[in-house]
């Protein structure tokens, strides 16, 4: 029934998406957490009313019931990446800016600067654009004011956060058994062969906050979105408790001064010149 429901759903979108665009948005997802895509939407929708691209559900086998969004399906939930590589498979754009469903948007999106971004990946030959910068750029890039380039052997320069891909080179990156982090960790690594590529933002284009770890809401989350009507389960999944969550705010906070101390032994390494990109 699954495999039937399956090749039928891929095949219409088979139809649907003939024409390339340059660029689309996915939100990369499973079906254990489709009491987020509610409120996700709802947030998207509203803080980004314009977005011109269209937009990608990936889920395993659910559907979400939302005509400007088309479901994507994976099958049996195996791994992060794999979904992940289907769900691509499914995609004819050039390029996709990779969301996750518990990403919330908290401010109003330019499609102007996100256009923009799209454009300067593109110019740049490069392979992925970070849209937030968590860690931020180590160099400067020539001609760009607003973006920075990562390090061949910055830490995360592989990132999970929300950005923009060029498709293949992300599929090209993808290891079947790798859950997100493993991705992160292991797909930074890998991306060391290519001497450049990898951007990020020097200001947040998308704003959002991640809401979600490890299947419990964060406290500061809940208590921020509990009162916002967008549609949050709270019964479904619990809450990270106040103390660990201060706990997590401390290391992140320690861990941002290791990033920028980090950042600054990187560009001395490399005598803080800006990068030229790769053009073509």
């Amino acid at each position: 029934m699954h495999d039937s429901s399956l090749a039928s759903r891929r095949e219409c979108m088979d139809v649907v998406d003939a024409p390339s665009e340059t660029c689309s948005v996915l939100v990369s997802s499973c079906d254990a957490y489709s009491d987020l895509w509610t409120p996700f939407f709802n947030l998207f929708w509203r803080n980004w009313p314009d977005c011109p691209y269209r937009v990608y559900l990936g889920t395993n086998w659910a559907h979400h019931d939302d005509q400007r969004v088309r479901t994507l399906n994976a099958g049996d939930d195996e791994s992060w990446s794999k979904n992940l590589r289907l769900f691509l498979n499914q995609i004819s754009s050039e390029y996709v800016l990779l969301l996750l469903e518990d990403f919330f948007l908290t401010r109003r999106v330019s499609t102007e600067a996100i256009a923009k971004n799209v454009s300067a990946l593109r110019a740049l030959n490069g392979t992925a654009l970070r849209l937030f910068p968590n860690p931020p750029p180590d160099n400067r890039v020539d001609g760009y004011e607003s973006i920075g380039s990562i390090h061949r052997f910055a830490p995360f320069r592989v990132s999970a956060q929300a950005g923009i891909w060029k498709r293949e080179s992300l599929l090209a990156l993808l290891r079947d058994e790798e859950n997100a982090w493993e991705f992160e960790r292991k797909a930074t690594v890998r991306s060391r062969g290519s001497a450049s590529g990898f951007y990020c933002t020097l200001q947040p284009i998308l704003p959002y906050v991640h809401v979600v770890e490890q299947g419990r809401w964060f406290w500061h989350a809940a208590r921020r979105f509990r009162k916002a009507n967008i549609g949050c389960n709270f019964e479904t999944r619990a809450i990270i408790p106040a103390w660990t969550a201060a706990k997590k705010t401390a290391r992140s906070m320690v861990q941002g001064v290791a990033n920028r101390l980090r950042n600054w032994r990187l560009r001395t390494q490399t005598g803080g010149e800006a990068c030229h990109g790769s053009r073509s």
